[in-house]
């Protein structure tokens, strides 16, 4: 019986690195001793039947391992050769030069790489051989050599050997793809263990944590960018905002002193119009800053006692001459008496002006109805004009900030349904829409009810 001498993988391999030999204990070879190091095979199921069947995949039989014997004379005279132009290939690549310290850690590994290279002619696969493979995939995968570059270096061997092959071999090709054909069939049995051993190290895992660790640092970066740039465009559309409601007020302050004088001059009318033009607009700025506000969480409630039939009685008379300009009459209908709600009566009052005032721009003719009914679970409060109506495709986009649909006969911002909508949902309540052209429109807000006394 022989035995082999021990050789010790190096801490910092070179690639592929040397293979672990058996202890020098006089054990046969072909037995399975138990190794001192972490029994990698049995980690992966791997017993000595799938021993076999890798070998029987890559169609290694008797011939190959003649084959090999032949190749051993040859590898010998030629494997200081093929060792130096192996390291030479690798010093040359950052990615794998990065691996050899110096000068005396690449002395030590031509060592032991003369001794890998030898013993992958053996010719004996045992589970010794299996182990040392995936121990020293799973080696270089502690490294965080890039399989691509490892598996590389399995290219080079055979460039290295073919190449010296083929001069010696020159007038016999027969014997030369012979024996190179044994030969690969021995660096895709190393090649596979080592895969193995890549994947038993958690190399794989580790990359997908890095990328996905340095995905989630690029979309942090990307999203606090946005959030900074959102902020910004916030701050200034706030100020811009908050600003015009200075100016405006002035204006709205002259058109009602000179409408308090009115004397009945064509001035009047069109002091009038002025009024009517600066409380849209003042209406769309308030829509606007309470919108960001509810966006950003800042609005709260001013809760009170309100009577709810008042409400639509007010809101009904403030536009009433508004309408009737319009062509459009305005009603408020209670079926019964209405509880004294507790709500936020500005915020509400607020949500009825601006379906009133849509109403009003959208309904050529005809009569705007405020109406209104509670019964146990909630306040129902209902808006409805004559006017055309709006399509069921447009319907879908009204209460969007972004993306809602314009059509030639709705030319307006849209923030007043925005507003409407958050406000709602801000009472605790909901708004929807019943239309269909030539038809009308109603807009239902529903209020809970247990917001009552």
């Amino acid at each position: 019986m022989r035995s082999r001498p021990q050789h010790r993988s190096s801490p910092n391999p070179s690639v592929p690195a040397p293979a672990d030999e058996r202890p020098h204990d006089g054990a046969p070879r072909g037995a399975s001793p138990v190794l001192a190091a972490s029994n990698l095979l049995g980690r992966i199921g791997l017993d000595a039947a799938g021993c076999a069947r890798r070998l029987a995949f890559l169609a290694f039989d008797a011939a190959d391992v003649e084959n090999l014997a032949k190749l051993r004379a040859f590898a010998h005279a030629n494997v200081d050769g093929i060792v130096e132009d192996f390291y030479g290939h690798l010093l040359s690549f950052e990615e794998t030069r990065r691996l050899l310290e110096d000068d005396e850690t690449v002395k030590r590994l031509k060592k032991l790489q003369r001794q890998y290279f030898l013993r992958m002619l053996d010719g004996d696969f045992d589970r010794d051989y299996f182990e040392s493979r995936l121990r020293v995939g799973a080696a270089h995968a502690n490294t965080d050599l890039r399989p691509e570059w490892y598996l590389g270096t399995y290219s080079l061997y055979l460039r290295l050997l073919a190449d010296r092959l083929s001069e010696h071999y020159s007038d016999d090709p027969g014997t030369l793809l012979a024996l190179l054909g044994s030969f690969t069939k021995v660096v895709f049995l190393d090649m596979g263990l080592a895969m193995d051993g890549y994947i038993l190290n958690g190399y794989v895992d580790r990359r997908l944590a890095q990328d996905y660790r340095r995905m989630a640092e690029v979309a942090e970066r990307a999203l606090a960018a946005k959030d900074e740039l959102e902020q910004a465009k916030a701050d200034l559309t706030g100020m811009i905002v908050h600003d015009l409601k200075g100016p405006l007020g002035g204006i709205l302050a002259v058109t009602q002193l000179a409408l308090r004088k009115a004397s009945g001059a064509a001035s009047d009318r069109h002091f009038a119009q002025i009024q009517r033009s600066a409380q849209d607009l003042m209406r769309m700025i308030e829509n606007l800053l309470e919108i960001d506000q509810m966006q950003a969480g800042r609005l709260e409630l001013r809760l009170e006692p309100v009577a709810v039939d008042g409400l639509l009685a007010e809101c009904a008379a403030e536009y009433r001459a508004a309408g009737e300009i319009a062509g459009m009459t305005i009603g408020v209908t209670v079926a019964a008496p209405l509880p004294v709600m507790v709500t936020d009566r500005w915020l509400l009052r607020r949500v009825l002006n601006n379906l009133v005032v849509n109403a009003i721009r959208h309904s050529a003719a005809g009569t705007i109805e405020l109406a209104a009914r509670v019964d146990d679970a909630h306040l129902e409060i209902r808006i409805r004009d004559s006017g055309r109506g709006i399509p069921p495709e447009e319907q879908a986009h009204l209460f969007a900030r972004a993306g809602r649909a314009r059509s030639a006969h709705r030319e307006d911002t849209g923030l007043g349904l925005v507003f409407c909508k958050m406000a709602c949902e801000r009472m605790g309540g909901t708004i929807a829409i019943e239309s269909a052209p030539g038809r009308g429109t109603t807009f239902v807000i529903t209020l809970p009810a247990a917001a009552s006394l």
